[in-house]
């Protein structure tokens, strides 16, 4: 899968998709891959598994019991207390399409997949081989004089991160999704869908509930 070095205790492990199984199997049938904007995640109000109003963030620092002061008249007048940290957005990121897996790490052996995934949908697509996976994506962006970037995402605290935030990281509220990203820049600002062709030699599909009693992680000792 992935390629990180082995003493990477975050590396990846291999690749799942999860969702409907209609969609899923255009993914494995046609490799479409359906790759929404940021800002649609901000705006999705009504679904709380994928709603994230802070996407598309430049930064964001702890300020939690900070004083706000206005200078007015030479002068500075309190205002009140901060709650919460102070964000910068950045309108240009959200425009950034992304298609979002999950990532098998090597936590994966003592927790398995958190069950809050499983609302995403009924079905699971499982990348048998991530690296070709990735590769014909690069390569169809490639094709189309597109620029793809891939990653993990990673996860801190808001209460106490203080410094550049982006397309790969995000609050831990959401770090049970364990998600990797593969993100079109500077993107489209609309649904985009990246297609690869049939994937069926590199994937398999099954049932999203009974996913945990189907992975096995296990050393050569084993």
């Amino acid at each position: 899968m992935q390629k990180m070095p082995e003493e990477n205790p975050d590396r990846v492990l291999g690749f799942l998709k999860f969702g409907m199984r209609a969609h899923l199997e255009e993914l494995l049938r046609e490799g479409r891959l359906y790759m929404n904007p940021l800002s649609n995640f901000i705006q999705m109000e009504s679904d709380a598994l994928r709603a994230d109003k802070d996407e598309g963030l430049r930064f964001s620092v702890a300020a939690t019991g900070a004083k706000l002061s206005v200078k007015i008249d030479g002068e500075w007048e309190p205002v009140g207390t901060i709650a919460g940290p102070i964000k910068h957005l950045d309108p240009p990121m959200q425009q950034v399409n992304v298609f979002c897996m999950y990532a098998l790490r090597p936590t994966i052996a003592t927790t398995h997949i958190d069950s809050r995934n499983f609302s995403f949908g009924d079905s699971f697509v499982a990348f048998t081989n991530g690296d070709e996976f990735l590769r014909r994506a690069r390569a169809e962006a490639a094709r189309l004089g597109l620029t793809l970037k891939t990653g993990l995402v990673r996860y801190v605290d808001r209460e106490t991160h203080k410094g550049p935030m982006g397309i790969f990281r995000k609050f831990s509220s959401f770090s049970f999704q364990s998600e990797f990203r593969v993100a079109l820049l500077p993107g489209t600002g609309k649904p985009y869908s990246l297609r690869l062709g049939d994937l069926s030699d590199i994937a398999i599909i099954g049932d999203l509930k009974s996913i945990n009693d189907r992975i096995r992680v296990y050393s050569k000792n084993n």
